[in-house]
């Protein structure tokens, strides 16, 4: 009894497993399902719009000797995908100098010397290229930024824009006296399509660097930075990835020229993909040598790089603190050129509204027209967005009124005065438009016109009149007012 029970229990499992092998096997299905699974099968593998590209950086090792510039391995060409069911993309592509701060937008129908991209819509990808600048001869870090914008032809979003965003880094490194066999040279073959015989790609980048010699290169040899401010350098690392492959913490060693008492520290602040950052804080003179030393962990190998952190100095700015209307003045900030940082200054309203400003640090020039008349700027610069010495106040005021400055006897009942006349109006020298003689007066005056002189620079116009009995038979005496063509007048002259 019991083995027949068990029998039938073995017999119903084998039907249902049966069963559900039949359900499994594709057939032809009708009625409304058949029509909304393609567009579920859609839906479920329909891939977002997002941009995705194939390497996080482009590297180029450049040789520098006696011989001149060697490039011994660059990855020119990065390819961006993209997906999404999307039409009419547009990008906006950047190029940030890390060094410098400063920016170059790219467009699909220009490009610079150096970068250039093309888009291909039928492909869903942009190739960017660059040839990296050697002109410098130094190392340097570049920062790509790529916008996109899209509009959506998915049945649920058709119509919608939609955006993405990445960026990644072209690093430029310069070495000396660097003797490898395993890192292969670029040669003249095109670059415009990428070719992987000729890339180092990030997979194995690491496998041929780490049989090759292992060297550093910083961003900057000689980092120049404001006095008692913060400074900060980026060290490259060849030849190893420095999150994996350490044997121990990177060493740093300070040397101090003329000796420690010019102050100034370094230290580790972070680790790259392909290096490590360091700061500290700049001495206040003389120079600082920073030697930077690490330790391969699969063969104890070691390399050590130095570099030097330069003080700046300040110098005075070279601004006027009293400026007048329709005239051209230069605002000189006197800032250096610094490692990695950006400097800028500027002139600001009382409210703090920017009245003008140079991004870069140097000279830029104002006009104040006569509705500034009154107003107090401040003139103030920046490193890092941090203010660096003193807020100077700059007034605009009104002209000084026309004066009277010399009277002399030339002969008998003859004088002459001299008079100056300060500023522009309508854009022309305000000059003296005419001496007014007040009533009570036995005088009458003729300008000399030879005696006119206009001091360069100043703003000063000098003219010379001469004053003469009007009736000879009576008294010479007058009171006499300058009066100049902006309508300001000098005071009034008495004589005797």
């Amino acid at each position: 009894m019991k083995n027949s029970r068990k029998k039938k229990i073995v017999e119903i499992y084998f039907i249902l497993y049966l069963a559900a092998l039949v359900l499994l096997i594709p057939g032809k299905d009708n009625g409304s399902s058949s029509e909304h699974k393609p567009e579920i099968r859609q839906r479920i593998f329909q891939l977002p719009f997002s941009l995705k590209p194939e390497k996080n950086a482009l590297n180029a090792t450049v040789k520098l000797d006696s011989t001149g510039i060697t490039i011994l391995a660059m990855d020119s060409v990065n390819t961006i995908f993209y997906t999404g069911q999307v039409k009419n993309i547009k990008f906006d592509v950047s190029v940030e100098d890390r060094n410098s701060r400063q920016v170059l937008a790219l467009d699909n129908q220009s490009s610079s010397d150096f970068f250039r991209y093309l888009s291909n819509e039928a492909t869903q990808t942009l190739k960017f290229v660059w040839d990296p600048p050697l002109y410098d001869r130094k190392s340097k870090t570049y920062i790509v930024k790529i916008k996109a914008s899209a509009i959506s032809t998915e049945t649920d979003n058709v119509g919608l824009i939609l955006e993405d965003e990445v960026q990644f880094s072209l690093n430029l490194n310069y070495i000396t006296d660097f003797n490898s066999a395993i890192l292969i040279a670029a040669d003249a073959t095109d670059n415009s399509e990428i070719r992987q015989e000729n890339t180092l790609t990030s997979e194995n980048r690491n496998l041929i660097l780490s049989r090759s010699n292992m060297f550093l290169s910083p961003r900057e040899d000689i980092v120049r930075s404001i006095a008692y401010t913060t400074w900060e350098n980026e060290i490259s690392i060849f030849g190893l990835d420095p999150k994996i492959d350490l044997r121990k913490q990177p060493l740093i060693k300070i040397i101090r020229e003329p000796d420690n008492r010019i102050g100034g520290s370094a230290k580790i602040t972070g680790f790259t993909d392909a290096g490590l950052l360091i700061s500290g804080d700049t001495p206040g003179f003389g120079s600082m040598k920073v030697q930077v030393s690490i330790t391969r962990h699969a063969d104890g190998k070691e390399a050590m790089r130095e570099f030097r952190v330069q003080p700046q100095l300040i110098d005075e700015p070279n601004i006027e603190t009293k400026i007048y209307p329709d005239i051209k003045y230069k605002f000189d900030p006197k800032l250096p050129v610094l490692s990695g940082q950006k400097t800028y200054a500027s002139l600001k309203t009382q409210d703090g509204k920017v009245y003008a400003s140079s991004e870069t640090g140097g000279e830029f020039s104002i006009i104040p027209s006569i509705n500034d008349t009154g107003k107090v700027l401040y003139f103030e610069r920046f490193v890092d967005d941090k203010i660096i010495g003193q807020r100077v106040a700059v007034n605009i005021s009104m002209y000084p009124k026309p004066e009277i400055t010399r009277v002399s006897e030339t002969g008998k009942n003859t004088l002459r005065i001299m008079t100056n006349c300060y500023g522009v109006h309508n854009k022309r020298e305000n000059y003296i438009a005419k001496i007014n003689i007040l009533p009570g007066s036995n005088a009458k005056v003729r300008e000399i016109f030879g005696a006119q002189k206009n001091e360069d620079g100043t703003f000063i116009f000098k003219q010379v009149f001469e004053i003469t009995p009007l009736n000879s038979g009576s008294d010479f005496k007058f009171q006499v007012q300058a009066e100049a063509i902006n309508g300001q007048k000098s005071d009034i002259l008495n004589y005797p």
